[in-house]
């Protein structure tokens, strides 16, 4: 008596390859997710006409999806000094069915933000002090 028979070596091949197709579809969806990821950052950034785009490669480093939120980590390579980079941290959100931004922060690199000041938070200046009215000691 074999211990494999034809039945239960077809029903492990039919859940390995139902593995495989899973792991596949999901790979295959990431890659679709972060290629539209990619196009909201670029749709952001073209709504910035301060920037000088095609001075920069954008490197899209790593995505992280939680649900309809997700984080990106971007940098951008200067074409003409390759060693200039800053990163940019995204935080985007899905709406309608489409990842929009919802802010960037800058992350590392030299240059400062490649958003400029519009892109960046805003600072507020530190208060100034109270002035406290003398006090008569009498």
């Amino acid at each position: 008596m074999t211990l494999f028979t034809g039945d239960f070596m077809r029903a492990i091949l039919a859940g390995i390859l139902a593995v495989a197709c899973l792991t596949l579809m999901c790979t295959k969806r990431e890659a679709v997710s972060k290629a539209e990821v990619r196009e909201a950052i670029e749709t952001h950034l073209k709504e910035r006409p301060n920037l000088m785009m095609p001075n920069m490669d954008l490197e899209l480093q790593e995505v992280k999806f939680s649900g309809d939120a997700a984080e990106a980590q971007v940098q951008f390579r200067s074409k003409q000094s390759p060693s200039l980079v800053v990163g940019v941290s995204y935080k985007l959100r899905r709406v309608d069915g489409r990842w929009k931004v919802e802010s960037t922060s800058p992350t590392s690199g030299m240059g400062g933000n490649p958003h400029g000041a519009s892109g960046a938070p805003a600072t507020a200046p530190a208060p100034a002090p109270a002035e406290t009215p003398l006090q008569s000691s009498h």
